[in-house]
């Protein structure tokens, strides 16, 4: 069976699994089909919060190890 993966995008490793089905041609059809394509619209968004909340990270460490001025 065909699977579906939203990952995470990442230049360090492999990315985070957000979101996976296993699928079939019928999932793609009528009523099925537009719930699979809603919830692969919701992970792609989740996706992108994840990837945003990573770049953000190493900027906020960054900040919070510089010495303050004497």
């Amino acid at each position: 069976m065909a699977q579906i993966l939203v990952l995470t995008e990442s230049s360090e490793a492999d990315g985070e699994v957000i979101y996976s089905e296993n699928v079939a041609s019928i999932h793609l059809e009528g009523h099925a089909g537009a719930q699979l394509v809603e919830r692969l619209r919701w992970a792609v968004r989740d996706a992108q919060v994840a990837e945003h909340r990573a770049m953000l990270r190493p900027a906020t460490t960054g900040d919070a190890e510089r010495p303050t001025a004497a």
